[in-house]
């Protein structure tokens, strides 16, 4: 699916990041008319959702339904996948799943981002900002009907409407962040602080903890949620140790049967100190890069072109712009005509001229694949550049294919 038209940064959601941010992050509710006018349907479409319905091993995992504000048990739509009388695993009904739907049951496909490039794109998007995972969540509310009874969440929500209108009944959030999911009696939560209807287009957000409820109007409703739970400084910080403590001072096993020994006290009093310094020397610039790869590492962040990048390389042209690529390479010494590489676990020995032209690329400048290899002829300079391009040391460097 071309992405082209989807949200293409976090301020297509929220608008501007900074006001984003000190007004509304973890404070209050934001609703934006129109943020995606005309963008919402290219994220998914109920045309999608019947594709995605039909395959014929979704895990009912992926898929919940509601009805009257209450969960119907999985077993109502789901049955047992045999081969050869041997069970094989538990698969969603297209046929029961729509006829809760047309009694008036809500649908929730979770982790559509496993399925659609567009809300993989969009789970992306909030992996670049947040450093953490994310989830595309739809739900499917047949017209005039509820969907949830009133909840709120242990996740940031990002509400994009996508088809029909849906009327949204929204409570002040309570102070801090309370732990787990918890459903409300409306005559428990008082006067909402904000009742609404979403179109097409619009964007919502919720702060963690938000109690709000939601009903289909005249039509089929159908919208996205974004959930997302930012790490706090507490999981950062824990990280951090976490990393410090892979140092070797820290691989030796303890013996704590006699709490009356004090060496072991003694021990720990020297590691402790020796964790103190290192908390104490480390580059925390340096280290917030780090936690902000490992926190997106996690998300699954980025599409991988993997098949497209290999038969990119195949047909390398010689006027084609290559630069290093992230991946680490390590370059050893030279024995006297040829020089010792280590990548992806490839160990490989490579002409002293061609150590040297990587080593040249390092500060992010391109060569042609043609004029890579300085001191042979095009076509070997080609072959050559083919062959560290597949291992994944060299990229493209042409914005078009990037």
């Amino acid at each position: 699916m071309d992405t082209s038209t989807t949200p293409q940064g976090f301020e297509d959601l929220v608008g501007d990041r900074q006001v984003f941010f000190q007004e509304y992050f973890n404070r209050k509710p934001l609703l934006r008319r129109g943020a995606l006018d005309g963008r919402a349907r290219d994220l998914v479409s109920v045309r999608q959702l019947d594709d995605i319905v039909a395959m014929e091993t979704v895990s009912p995992a992926y898929l919940r339904i509601a009805k009257d504000g209450r969960g119907v048990p999985g077993k109502a739509y789901t049955r047992t996948v045999s081969e050869r009388g041997a069970a094989l695993t538990e698969t969603v009904v297209a046929e029961q799943v729509y006829e809760l739907f047309r009694s008036g049951g809500t649908v929730t496909w979770n982790a559509l981002n496993h399925f659609l490039p567009a809300a993989r794109h969009l789970a992306d998007l909030f992996a670049d900002t947040f450093a953490c995972p994310s989830e595309v969540v739809a739900f499917l509310t047949p017209a005039g009907k509820d969907g949830y009874a009133p909840h709120h969440d242990p996740v940031d929500v990002y509400v994009i409407q996508i088809e029909g209108t849906k009327d949204w009944r929204i409570w002040e959030p309570a102070p801090g962040r309370r732990a787990g999911k918890a459903s409300h009696r409306p005559e428990d939560l008082g006067r909402p602080a904000i009742e609404t209807t979403l179109r097409a287009g619009d964007v919502l957000y919720l702060p963690y903890g938000t109690p709000h409820a939601a009903a289909a109007k005249d039509q089929v409703s159908l919208h996205l949620s974004v959930t997302v739970e930012p790490r706090r400084w507490r999981d950062l910080l824990a990280d951090t140790v976490q990393h410090l403590l892979q140092a070797p001072d820290f691989d030796g096993f303890p013996h704590l049967a006699d709490p009356a020994d004090p060496g072991a006290a003694a021990a720990l009093a020297t590691l402790t100190g020796r964790l103190a310094g290192l908390l104490a020397a480390t580059d925390t610039a340096a280290e917030t890069d780090r936690l902000h790869r490992a926190g997106r590492a996690r998300a699954g962040a980025g599409r991988p072109r993997e098949f497209e990048r290999l038969a990119s390389a195949d047909a390398l042209a010689p006027a084609a712009l290559l630069r290093r690529s992230p991946v680490p390479v390590e370059i050893g010494p030279s024995d006297g005509a040829r020089s010792a590489l280590l990548v992806n676990g490839h160990r490989l020995a490579v002409p002293d001229a061609v150590a040297d032209a990587l080593r040249g690329l390092q500060d992010g400048r391109a060569v042609t694949a043609a004029r890579f290899f300085p001191g042979v002829d095009e076509a070997r300079s080609v072959h050559v550049a083919q062959g560290l391009t597949r291992l994944g040391v060299l990229e493209t460097a042409d914005p078009m294919r990037s």
